[in-house]
């Protein structure tokens, strides 16, 4: 594991929550502007866009990592730079789809909680405890507030279980990433999509399906 992980991975988290509300809302207008949309076509729309961001990202870290002569130390940094990204991209989707369902994060806490448990799946609702009765859709919950003397001990540990689980992934696609004609930068694009993936199945279980309409938009002024 890249000894800069958890750093760049909390440079990441905080460049991601100082996105502000209006950005995601615009971003989630442009869809509901579209003719016909409905709430699950938009919250559609977003994964396949997500999905095909984090791919971008993982096969343009692979491209370098195989450029000839780069090293080991040029494959490490590009690794890391690609996890940043990816969480960035993981929280514009998470709080974009939370929009749709007319669920507000203001509180930066709450908003890290939210894009580390997505980024974890089950794992990291597990560790808030926020599952409700039936045990799936755990961010309404989250949504409403969770205890403050307890959330930044529950961001920490969910930070730790994320810079393990990144670890351990990227140190195996690191050793493709580092093959020739352009053979890496495909592996790169493959192994973030599998772990976009499994934020999109994470937030779908969070959020359960999509309203059947839409609510009003709020622009902070």
């Amino acid at each position: 594991m890249p000894d800069g992980l958890e750093h760049a991975l909390d440079r990441g988290l905080d460049r991601a929550l100082e996105v502000q509300r209006g950005v995601v809302t615009s971003y989630v207008g442009r869809l509901r502007a579209q003719p016909g949309a409905t709430p699950e076509s938009v919250v559609r729309a977003l994964e396949r866009r997500y999905l095909t961001s984090v791919a971008a990202i993982g096969a343009a870290s692979g491209g370098a990592a195989a450029v000839p002569g780069a090293g080991t130390a040029a494959s490490l940094a590009s690794g890391v730079a690609e996890v940043a990204a990816f969480v960035e991209s993981t929280a514009l989707f998470t709080l974009a789809v939370a929009d749709v369902h007319g669920q507000r994060f203001d509180d930066p806490e709450a908003r890290r909680a939210l894009v580390l448990t997505i980024v974890l799946g089950d794992l990291g609702a597990a560790a808030i405890g926020t599952a409700d009765a039936t045990g799936t859709h755990w961010a309404p919950l989250l949504a409403r507030g969770v205890n403050r003397d307890s959330i930044g001990r529950i961001n920490k540990a969910l930070l730790k279980h994320v810079v393990t689980r990144f670890g351990a992934r990227q140190g195996a696609l690191l050793v493709g990433r580092a093959l020739p004609f352009g053979i890496g930068a495909g592996i790169g694009a493959a192994g973030n999509a599998a772990l976009a993936r499994a934020s999109i199945q994470a937030a779908r279980r969070a959020f359960g399906p999509p309203p059947p309409a839409f609510g009003p938009q709020i622009v902070d002024a």
